[in-house]
């Protein structure tokens, strides 16, 4: 009893820590999604997947690999310069990666027994980290005047869903979601997808009429669901690699990757879909 009483001051300073982290860069994020010129964005994002594809990889340091960090960074760098340019085509820097990492561990004859895993925790990771990123590049950049809209909607359903499995888990949970993150539950997820949705319904009748009330609580349960497999994936990574946090970049927040994980893993579903209603002519006029 005496843990659970000294344990509460401890997570009120987190707590605090966390809201004042959002407090201060939350306006700057803003500004930049929305207002700031569209390279401002390109800029945010290459220096966050480049901080994430830093803890990643540390990752898989700390499972005893070297890994190639100014390569795969370079690389990674290459993939989202492919997204943003239209005569570099993405294919062609997939394909740098997969020839370039591994022949960077033929020249520098690493250990045999550790060749295998290195390699292919820097191609995951570049790939992982790069492709997805690049997504959100186009995903503020491919739909017009929209853009900066659709990147918003992203982060408010992705992060208040977050935030209401965490406050729905703790008054309500009870029923474990996965062995990977023993604090999930399931009725914290349940939460979290209301949240979502709810979410998803404030900004159709506040900022966003454009995306139509029925496809937006779709997009958000969508986006729930998937955003919740991106965050037991990065869970399970990093319990592979017996680290708690990728990071310690933000104060109360974790690492770069910690707060974009679900975000990373979400960008391409939420452009699928905005594409997909857009394509067909779903969308009201």
């Amino acid at each position: 009893m005496s843990d659970i009483v000294d344990a509460r001051p401890r997570l009120k300073i987190l707590r605090a820590t966390r809201e004042l982290t959002a407090l201060v860069i939350s306006p700057i994020v803003i500004w930049i999604i929305g207002w700031a010129p569209p390279l401002a964005f390109v800029v945010m994002i290459a220096l966050i997947a480049s901080l994430a594809l830093y803890e990643f990889l540390v990752l898989g340091e700390a499972k005893g690999y070297p890994v190639h960090k100014f390569l795969s960074t370079s690389l990674m760098l290459l993939i989202l310069a492919a997204a943003l340019l239209e005569n570099v085509e993405v294919e062609a820097a997939i394909i740098a990666v997969l020839l370039l990492i591994p022949a960077s561990y033929v020249f520098s004859e690493p250990e045999l027994e550790g060749a295998l895993p290195a390699s292919a925790v820097c191609v995951l990771g570049t790939l992982y980290v790069g492709l997805l990123a690049g997504t959100l590049i186009r995903l503020h950049r491919d739909f017009g005047g929209l853009g900066p809209e659709l990147v918003f909607f992203l982060l408010l359903v992705v992060w208040m869903g977050d935030a209401g499995a965490y406050y729905f888990g703790r008054l309500f949970g009870k029923t474990p979601l996965s062995r990977i993150s023993p604090k999930k539950t399931v009725e914290g997820s349940i939460g979290g997808m209301i949240t979502s949705v709810m979410t998803a319904a404030t900004i159709h009748f506040t900022f966003f009429p454009e995306f139509p009330l029925g496809h937006a609580l779709v997009a958000a349960a969508l986006l729930s669901a998937s955003g919740v497999v991106g965050d037991l994936a990065e869970s399970l990574w990093k319990r592979s690699a017996a680290v708690k946090d990728s990071g310690k970049l933000l104060p109360g927040h974790g690492g770069a990757f910690d707060r974009i994980d679900s975000v990373l893993f979400t960008a391409p579903i939420l452009y699928g879909y905005w594409f997909f209603i857009t394509e067909h002519q779903f969308l009201a006029r």
